[in-house]
């Protein structure tokens, strides 16, 4: 399946604002779809919510950042976009199968020790099968 260019619009717009509080008629805009449109293809094209990848994003970079031993897990919270720890917390543990603290504390924590649906892969993000061209700037 061919991806849309307002869908690689998207996700390169996520990729390099995903610290900020990102709206649907926000990131709609950049793709250049109403944001019913944009909803639509973005799920058909990721298999997920704009939400859902957008905080898988936040997520993915947060595994990075925790592993940097000497940060504390409500920096890094803030410093990935999450404006609550409980919320930060709950995402974190659906996504990636415990808590960032336990996350953390795992020895020789590296950002690939646990699975994820969405993997980033250089310049490419792979979501269920389907590949997002999403250049970095």
């Amino acid at each position: 399946m061919a991806c849309h260019e307002g869908i690689k619009k998207a996700v390169r717009f996520i990729r390099n604002h995903f610290r900020e509080p990102l709206t649907l008629d926000q990131v709609a805009m950049e793709s250049g779809m109403s944001k019913y449109h944009f909803a639509r293809v973005f799920k058909v094209s990721t298999g997920m919510t704009f939400k859902e990848y957008h905080n898988r994003r936040r997520i993915e970079e947060a595994k990075a950042l925790l592993c940097n031993r000497t940060m504390r897990v409500t920096d890094v919270c803030y410093e990935v976009g999450f404006n609550d720890i409980s919320y930060f917390d709950r995402v974190f543990r659906r996504l990636v199968g415990v808590n960032p603290t336990s996350y953390k504390r795992r020895p020789e924590t590296t950002s690939s020790d646990f699975s994820s649906p969405a993997k980033e892969k250089g310049n490419f993000v792979q979501i269920k099968g389907n590949i997002i061209q999403a250049f970095q700037k």
